[in-house]
């Protein structure tokens, strides 16, 4: 796609009701642009994404955040889990060890729009209304070519540390290659580690769920006992 003009892009802004305030960045689809709603707030977004249908400004959309689902009543330490992603939010809650919950979360539109959903879900319905004792994700991996992939899950996980900070909520940033050592799903490649937590899931919990729900319980399975055990070694428990 041939490069665009700074009076292309400027056409394509006002197109969508918004005002042009810098192209400097700008060099192809994937360059950040930055723009201002006609409410005066400032967003810093790509080409791409501004192009999208579904985008629109995350400041203007500040509606509170719904509990989606009906989580069960907490009934011992809680520790809840993401597998990191911003378009399918994998979670599992655990109380006490026991797995108790798991859900897939999906959210829609453009990059700046979906980190806004995940922090309000994390502020308004995660922390006050689940009440987790200790937070566990996901970190994130380099691999050679998806740069962009890269500073997506960077920005989640920027997100995901600042908030629980923000809240007094203890948590662990986990590598990969220690849950799926732990949970025993070290694989080749990525697709076959996707394949082995699903059949692990389903042997240890006989539950039938999606790649992104089934790291989401071995992360939390993961966090959840190596961190209670970690406690009962702090207050002298064998």
């Amino acid at each position: 796609m041939a490069k665009l003009s700074k009076e292309q892009i400027q056409a394509e802004v006002e197109a969508k009701g918004y005002k042009l305030l810098s192209a400097e960045g700008y060099s192809n689809m994937n360059s950040i642009i930055v723009v201002q709603c006609d409410h005066g707030h400032t967003i810093e977004v790509s080409m791409a994404d501004f192009r999208r249908a579904s985008f629109e400004c995350p400041c203007c959309n500040t509606g509170k955040v719904e509990n989606p689902i009906k989580v069960p009543e907490k009934t011992g330490y809680r520790v809840i889990a993401f597998d990191q992603a911003t378009e399918k939010f994998g979670l599992s809650i655990w109380d006490d060890g026991k797995l108790v919950f798991f859900n897939l979360y999906a959210f829609t539109g453009a990059l700046n729009v979906r980190l806004a959903k995940i922090k309000k879900l994390l502020e308004e319905v995660i922390i006050p209304e689940w009440k987790p004792d200790f937070i566990v994700c996901e970190d994130i991996q380099y691999q050679y070519g998806a740069v962009l992939t890269y500073k997506v899950l960077a920005m989640l996980l920027g997100i995901i540390e600042v908030t629980c900070t923000e809240k007094g909520i203890p948590y662990e940033v986990v590598s990969p290659n220690v849950w799926r050592k732990y949970a025993g799903t070290c694989g080749k490649t990525r697709q076959e580690e996707k394949m082995l937590s699903v059949a692990t899931v389903r042997q240890k919990y006989q539950v039938n769920v999606s790649d992104d729900v089934a790291e989401a319980i071995l992360i939390g399975s993961y966090g959840a006992k190596v961190h209670k055990r970690q406690l009962e070694l702090a207050f002298g428990k064998k």
